[in-house]
């Protein structure tokens, strides 16, 4: 065997390998340690190296990554299993990244997953949902949704995230797509009213699809922001998946208010007790008509979190994922295309699902089309959005704004609904969102630069995969504009600062 992936293309072995690897999750560490052993199969893709060799530490050390494969092999049925590392590791990680790749070498971007939103219709009403001012009117019917997917699958997007709205108030045309493109593997936000006992076992059958149920903390908390008695059903539906062996996981809005509830191990272990295997962190997004910006994490308050959820997942058996404050483990913003876009219920497709401007509707472009349009493409210029490459700050609308105001303007944006457009011009919330990210910026890229300056950090300041980070730009710009930005910001620094730019500065 030569490599991984290149065996993963052959029909035989590729299932003989799911067989050995889906064996491998019983909960038991013997069964466990099988895995490990692939790594002694000369493996060329970096990220599956570096993960065997993760888990086998983690194995010896009883931590981390093996403490959550063993709960997930003991909570998680063999459909589900199969299912996840048929078509998430293997059709998406490997197979679909190879298409990507190739089509990515003859100049045309794909993006690496799709987010849809095919109804804005919702059976609740949450405080200062994303999504809430959307057009409740309209939605994607279930052959444009089999078109997307099916162009999805061409371009070797393996992974689809379904959003809204409430994705399950469609539940009868989920349960047939989910079914029909049962090669693929489908995430799905949910506020879990609707997650019946019929539609579970329906779920549990399928195996591709894993629910990421909306909480807000405890039941005071969730009945607060999204409706008296939300929590129980939420909990009815979370009993019934664990009880199924379907994955699921929570997705967790953190605010000014519950930022202190979200990061504590109670919280954590609480929902790990009823059976979840992930949990997503977002910080509130000051979007739509009179954002509620007293409910937006101050930036002390974001970097606490991501500090937290960093110690969290070393701690508990529970992949663990802050989409603001893991810009580093990402490789910063995943929007215009770079790693995803959003298809609305209107078929506008956005760059971002708090980013509420498209140009483009998937009834008149492809998703090809699409990704590679001039909007997108210039997002994809401007990243990553700050000369310095401050993977912390990674947003263009509340980190970067000027990035996001200067696209909009350029391209004639239209607004994806009304107000979406105070973001970027209602002098009030601009004035807050400028003081908010000059704060961020100056509470950051102290710990930005310094970090850089280690050889042994994946974004070592001279290391390729840091330069990569400024591929559509010039290099000469890349360069002078780095170190304009590097003595700035040293200039405010301490002297420990400004003797890291000295040394550095005959490396330009």
């Amino acid at each position: 065997m030569k490599q991984l992936d290149k065996l993963a293309n052959n029909f035989i072995t590729r299932r003989l390998l799911v067989d050995r690897i889906t064996g491998g999750l019983t909960g038991r560490v013997e069964d466990l340690r099988k895995l490990v052993s692939l790594g002694n199969t000369p493996i060329e893709n970096p990220g599956l190296k570096a993960f065997l060799n993760t888990l086998g530490r983690d194995i010896d050390q009883d931590a981390g990554m093996a403490r959550l494969f063993s709960r997930l092999g003991s909570l998680t049925s063999q459909r589900c299993k199969r299912k996840l590392v048929e078509n998430l590791i293997f059709n998406w990680g490997i197979t679909g990244n190879g298409i990507r790749a190739g089509l990515i070498e003859k100049g045309t971007w794909i993006p690496n997953l799709v987010v849809i939103s095919p109804t804005m219709r919702c059976n609740l009403k949450c405080t200062g949902c994303y999504s809430g001012l959307y057009c409740k009117d309209g939605e994607l019917c279930e052959e444009e949704i089999d078109g997307i997917l099916a162009e999805c699958r061409s371009l070797g997007i393996y992974f689809v995230v379904v959003s809204g709205g409430e994705p399950y108030i469609m539940k009868d045309v989920w349960l047939r797509l989910f079914k029909k493109y049962n090669d693929m593997y489908f995430l799905t936000y949910t506020n879990g009213t609707l997650l019946d006992e019929q539609t579970v076992r329906a779920l549990a059958r399928l195996g591709n699809v894993a629910p990421g149920i909306s909480v807000e903390g405890f039941a005071e908390h969730t009945d607060r922001r999204r409706g008296q008695g939300v929590y129980d059903k939420v909990m009815r539906a979370m009993d019934l998946l664990k009880k199924k062996g379907v994955i699921f996981g929570i997705s967790v809005t953190y605010t000014r208010e519950n930022i202190d509830l979200i990061t504590t191990n109670e919280f954590v272990q609480y929902y790990i007790n009823k059976g979840a295997i992930f949990a997503w962190y977002f910080m509130f997004m000051p979007v739509g008509k009179d954002p509620i910006l007293e409910l937006v994490p101050t930036p002390e308050q974001r970097t606490h979190c991501g500090n937290r959820v960093a110690e969290l997942r070393r701690k508990h058996p529970l992949f663990m994922a802050d989409f603001w404050n893991d810009g580093p483990a990402v490789g910063g913003c995943l929007a215009g295309g770079r790693q995803y876009l959003h298809i609305l219920n209107s078929g506008r497709i956005e760059p971002c699902v708090f980013a509420h401007f498209g140009v483009d509707n998937i009834r008149e472009v492809s998703l090809l089309e699409a990704a590679n349009s001039p909007f997108f493409k210039a997002i994809r210029g401007e990243f990553p959005y700050n000369d310095i490459a401050n993977l912390k700050r990674p947003c263009m609308i509340i980190d970067n704004p000027q990035v996001l105001r200067k696209l909009v303007d350029e391209h004639l944006v239209p607004a994806g609904h009304q107000h979406s457009e105070d973001i970027i011009y209602d002098p009030a919330v601009v004035e807050w969102i400028d003081h908010y990210a000059q704060e961020f910026k100056d509470l950051t890229d102290p710990v930005w630069l310094d970090l850089i300056q280690d050889p042994n950090y994946r974004w070592y300041e001279h290391g390729k995969e840091y330069r990569e980070l400024f591929r559509h730009r010039s290099s000469g710009n890349q360069r002078s504009a780095h170190h304009r930005a590097r003595r700035a910001v040293c200039h405010k620094s301490s002297g420990r600062c400004d003797r890291l730019l000295v040394g550095s500065a005959s490396k330009h």
